[in-house]
């Protein structure tokens, strides 16, 4: 199981995004080239991040992307949520009548699990935890 591409680029946005908060905006061009993102895929992606409330944007001379809320506020679980939607290894453990077999299923219980976890990991880190963890060096993982 992986997360999509358009999640990963899309987490890394948002970390560009927050080092600017409070006080300023980061550009689109900026974050692109600082995170290696192709600009027109990252269009699409700050589109989908500004419709789910998770950034603001403003055109013209001085426009860019500002976070919408306190970088503690936002966690990796809605970016990926607001970018992929639910995370979801099955699609038996959240849509009812996807399968037959859902009330007598012996293996259910292990995907449930793994669901529970998955989205307890990725809420437990903020924006503001990632910049932490930047900050002191601490990068033993790729997003």
């Amino acid at each position: 199981m992986r997360l999509s591409t358009k999640s990963r680029y899309g987490t890394r946005a948002m970390v560009e995004i927050a080092r600017s908060y409070p006080g300023s905006q980061a550009t689109r061009r900026d974050i692109a080239e600082r995170q290696q993102i192709p600009d027109s895929y990252l269009e699409n992606i700050l589109a989908s991040l500004r419709e789910a409330g998770l950034i603001i944007t403003s055109r013209g001379a001085g426009g860019g992307c500002r976070l919408a809320r306190h970088p503690g506020k936002i966690t990796v679980l809605d970016i990926v949520a607001a970018l992929d939607g639910p995370v979801m290894p099955v699609p038996c453990i959240g849509e009812a009548g996807v399968c037959s077999r859902k009330l007598g299923c012996t293996t259910r219980h292990i995907w449930k699990e793994l669901h529970t976890a998955m989205e307890a990991v990725l809420a437990r880190h903020t924006l503001e935890h990632l910049l932490q963890q930047e900050r002191q060096g601490c990068m033993d993982f790729v997003i």
